[in-house]
C-alpha cells in the first residue's frame, strides 16, 4: 500500500494532485504548526495574466499554533469580494459556468476551524477531478504523542501498514533511505510534471497556478489525466 503524508494546502497546484493519483491513502498533517506566508491558507490565481494571491483570512494566525487549532474568518465582505474577483478575471474561461458554482458553495462552508475545511475542499476537487484515493487528517487518526519529523512519518506508515511512502522530490532531505528500510517500507519521491502538460490555463505561471485555474480551463478528465503524468522514482 502506497502511503503520502502532507500538510492540507489551500486549493494546491497539480503536482498536490498527482501525488494523490500516485497513492492509495493521503493523510493531512494537519496537526503541525501553521507556516506564515505558506500554502496552508492562500494560492495563486491569474489576474489580468500575472499571478494574484487568493487568500483565506484567518484569526489570530500564527506559527506557535497548529493548523487544527486556528480558525477562518467568518466574514461575508472577504468571500463577496473573492468571488467577484474571480468572476471578473475568469469570466471568459471555457468552464467558467461549471466550476466557479463550485468554488461559490466551497467559499459559503469556509467558517469555523481551517482543517476540516481544507479537509472538505481537497475531497471534493479529488472527487470532481476523478482521483480514486482516502482522504484522513492526522489529528482525526494518530495523534502526535511527543513525536515530530521523519519518526513521526515513519511511525504513521507502520501503523497503516504501508508498503511505500511517497513525498515530493522537494523533500528528498528530510528523510533516511535506511530508516524505512529497516520496517521494509520503500521511500520513493515524485517529481511532479509540469512542463510536458498540455493543459490550458489563465496566466504566464502555467501549471504552477492553484488548480482552480486549470479547473477553469480544461475538464476533470483532462486534469485527471494529467495527474498521472509524473515520475516517481526510489531515494
Amino acid at each position: 500500500m502506497r502511503l503520502a503524508i502532507m500538510q492540507p494546502y489551500f486549493l494546491p497546484y497539480i503536482g498536490y494532485f498527482q501525488l494523490m493519483t500516485a497513492v492509495d491513502k493521503f493523510i493531512l498533517l494537519d496537526d503541525v504548526n501553521f507556516i506564515n506566508r505558506g500554502w496552508i491558507n492562500r494560492n495563486r490565481i491569474a489576474v489580468s495574466g500575472e499571478p494574484h494571491w487568493l487568500t483565506l483570512p484567518l484569526v489570530k494566525a500564527s506559527q506557535n499554533r497548529l493548523i487544527n487549532e486556528i480558525e477562518i474568518v467568518d466574514d461575508e465582505t472577504w468571500k463577496t469580494k473573492t468571488m467577484r474577483m474571480l468572476e471578473t478575471s475568469y469570466a471568459g474561461a471555457p468552464f467558467a459556468r461549471e466550476i466557479l458554482p463550485i468554488f461559490s458553495k466551497l467559499l459559503t462552508e469556509a467558517k469555523g476551524r481551517l482543517s476540516p475545511f481544507l479537509y472538505h475542499s481537497l475531497s471534493e476537487l479529488a472527487d470532481y477531478i476523478g482521483i480514486e484515493v482516502k482522504i484522513e487528517p492526522t489529528s482525526a487518526m494518530y495523534p502526535k504523542g511527543g513525536q515530530s519529523g521523519a519518526a513521526r512519518i515513519l511511525d504513521i506508515c507502520r501503523k497503516e501498514g504501508a508498503t511505500a511512502y511517497l513525498n515530493l522530490s522537494g523533500g528528498r532531505e528530510l528523510y533516511n533511505l535506511e530508516m524505512f528500510a529497516a520496517h521494509d517500507i520503500e521511500l520513493l519521491f515524485l517529481d511532479p510534471n509540469l512542463t510536458a502538460l498540455s493543459l490550458r490555463h489563465g496566466g504566464r505561471e502555467g501549471p504552477s497556478l492553484s488548480i482552480l485555474d486549470l479547473l477553469l480551463f480544461n475538464s476533470a478528465t483532462a486534469i485527471r489525466e494529467a495527474t498521472r503524468m509524473s515520475c516517481v522514482s526510489p531515494a
